[in-house]
């Protein structure tokens, strides 16, 4: 099994169009299983914004499945602040120009990928005490903890099993904030699951990991940003990520601004599973 991790396109003012023509080429050249998407396509929900994200999507389908989930700067959280108005009104543009299934699941030869959206707008289950976590802090419920964990008991045995969440599971170095409201709860609820990989993106600080937590032992892959806004002036990155029933590797692609491409890393982190 192999796949290609890349996250916060964020399509609209701050994106890098050539980082984006990149990935698209390399997409063309280099065989993937699947390609992952792991949230905030958008900027501002705004429709341009989301007809570049589907242009990317539809091109990766060609070579590939593409396993896309909202971000947060996917959602429309204005629509049901608090609770008050339409949650689902929340996620009609993602709908409309992206996918109909925010939380898929996807089989492939090898793998079995589980999304749960972390993306919920500014709900009583996301307030934190900093203001700042308005709209920006992530939740995943009991429920959808639940799905992932019966979905994985499942799953074919050898399988890598793959958690997809758009908020960063672990907490960052440089910004030392959780994506997760319930903070380092999330990490023990990802172990639960019987994930042996989670795919995660949103603090655009780029973080490969190995983690025992919640009875379970798993690879946490972060990937940074796609745009001028990478935390901490690094290069922007996505990861390729090789699996089998022994071992996960996690391979950095990493921006190269004079040869105007993402090339690999030379020796990936390789972990037993």
């Amino acid at each position: 099994m192999r796949l290609l991790h890349v996250s916060d396109l964020h399509c609209g003012t701050p994106s890098v169009p050539e980082q984006v023509a990149a990935l698209e080429r390399i997409v063309e050249g280099e065989p993937f299983d699947v390609i992952v998407l792991s949230g905030d396509l958008s900027q501002r929900t705004r429709a341009r914004e989301f007809t570049r994200a589907r242009d990317v999507i539809r091109h990766a389908e060609r070579f590939a499945p593409v396993f896309v989930i909202p971000g947060n700067h996917d959602v429309a959280w204005w629509t049901a602040p608090f609770g008050l108005g339409s949650y689902q009104a929340m996620f009609a543009r993602y709908r409309r120009f992206i996918a109909e299934d925010v939380e898929p699941v996807l089989h492939v030869e090898g793998a079995t990928l589980v999304a749960l959206n972390s993306a919920h707008g500014i709900q009583p289950y996301t307030l934190t005490a900093r203001v700042r976590d308005l709209s920006v802090v992530g939740a995943i419920r009991r429920e959808q903890w639940a799905h992932a964990r019966e979905t994985f008991a499942s799953a074919p045995s050898g399988d890598t099993r793959v958690l997809v969440i758009h908020h960063n599971l672990l907490r960052g170095r440089l910004s030392n904030r959780w994506g997760l409201a319930n903070r380092a709860g999330g990490v023990e609820a990802a172990g639960a699951t019987g994930a042996d990989l989670v795919l995660c993106g949103h603090d655009h600080e780029a973080r490969i990991e190995q983690v025992s937590a919640g009875g379970g032992r798993f690879v946490v892959s972060t990937t940074n940003t796609l745009t001028d806004r990478v935390r901490g002036g690094a290069a922007a990155q996505f990861h390729a990520i090789e699996g089998d029933a022994t071992s996960i590797a996690v391979t950095p692609w990493v921006w190269d601004a004079a040869a105007r491409t993402f090339t690999p890393a030379a020796t990936p982190s390789r972990f037993s599973r």
